[in-house]
């Protein structure tokens, strides 16, 4: 391209799931949750009233934050940044703490936005592939470099490292450690202790997921303040909307609501876990809110994905390395997850 950045021309964009027009479609291919978010968050939205589209927004979220260092039992609100979305603070903590021609670690695979926003950045990620089990090998442990991303759940197997595995990380790294916790509501632990434990652990969640609100673009990173001075320089100077600070901040104080959803997409899961497995999918153990299903067999997973995709029913499919066999199926309601198994039945029947 004739004006553009050169560090540009060998990068190709991260490339979102499909967002069908057809809202008639059973979707399985994004992780959002299929139940909608508290109800009061509409009524703080609400109540803003047409001022908050004149005035700007609060910089820094302080409400919000004040909330979640409270909810998350941190010792203050400086502990606490709010992003754009969990991407933007993503793209933040490489701005921030990396420069260009260092490199970033990360595992294989794992989210492909990762790599992306090294690219951008000019620099280099340093892909370890986890072993059989979705784990890190013992070459992650030994591998330099200046911060590592470590997706817990991962995507997209949604099997969790042990703490104990993390806690070696974060006292053998020599940078910053991102514990990416997007998923982490639907596991069975979480490491929100962690920078309190360590200096060099940031820990990022998400309000897409677990809270319902993928709409809103609402995320937060937690660590200690110095870290978060350091973010708070590299920030935008309005990064969240007057709404989305609204509708975070009544999330969060609806805090039961939210665990609520996530027990009913947990159930459903199992249940979604065990009619997969009965037809011959291979699917690990999953903490997230997503199954991982490969198949050996015919038709291919791809023709699956496609076959399913015409008959209306969306999952995420990737043509990458070691997912090639492989469909990665959002855990929706009972009902869509029935039509799925209803369909994927006949499928791979044939």
């Amino acid at each position: 391209m004739k004006y553009g950045r050169k560090i540009l021309e060998a990068v190709t964009g991260y490339v979102p799931g499909e967002q069908p027009v057809d809202l008639n479609v059973i979707k399985l291919n994004t992780n959002e949750n299929p139940y909608s978010p508290s109800p009061r968050v509409v009524e703080a939205m609400r109540a803003l009233g047409i001022e908050a589209l004149r005035r700007y927004p609060d910089p820094s979220a302080s409400a919000f934050r004040q909330e979640c260092a409270k909810r998350y039992g941190l010792p203050g609100t400086d502990w606490v940044i709010a992003g754009n979305g969990m991407d933007e603070l993503l793209s933040l903590v490489i701005r921030t703490f990396v420069d260009p021609d260092e490199k970033v670690l990360a595992p294989y695979p794992t989210y492909s936005l990762y790599d992306v926003l090294c690219k951008l950045h000019g620099c280099e990620m340093i892909s370890v592939d986890l072993d059989g089990h979705f784990q890190l090998p013992e070459r992650f442990y030994e591998t330099p470099a200046k911060l590592c991303l470590l997706a817990r759940p991962n995507a997209p197997s949604g099997v969790s490292v042990p703490r104990v595995d993390v806690e070696r990380l974060c006292q053998g790294f020599p940078g910053i450690v991102v514990i990416d916790e997007a998923y982490v509501d639907f596991g069975d632990d979480h490491c929100m202790d962690f920078p309190a434990r360590f200096e060099n652990a940031v820990v990022m969640r998400t309000f897409s997921k677990s809270f319902s609100l993928a709409g809103m673009r609402i995320g937060i990173a937690v660590a200690r303040p110095e870290i978060i001075n350091e973010f708070m320089k590299v920030k935008d100077s309005y990064n969240m909307s007057a709404f989305s600070e609204a509708a975070a901040l009544a999330a969060v104080k609806d805090y039961g609501y939210m665990r609520d959803n996530v027990e009913r997409v947990r159930a459903t899961r199992g249940r979604l876990h065990t009619a997969l497995a009965a037809m011959g999918f291979d699917i690990p153990e999953s903490q997230s809110n997503f199954l991982l299903a490969r198949w050996d067999g015919t038709p291919t997973a791809r023709e699956i994905f496609e076959t399913l995709r015409d008959r209306g029913i969306y999952v995420r499919y990737f043509a990458l390395r070691g997912l090639e066999n492989a469909l990665r199926i959002t855990v929706g309601t009972d009902e869509q997850c029935g039509a799925l198994v209803h369909a994927l039945a006949e499928i791979v029947r044939k």
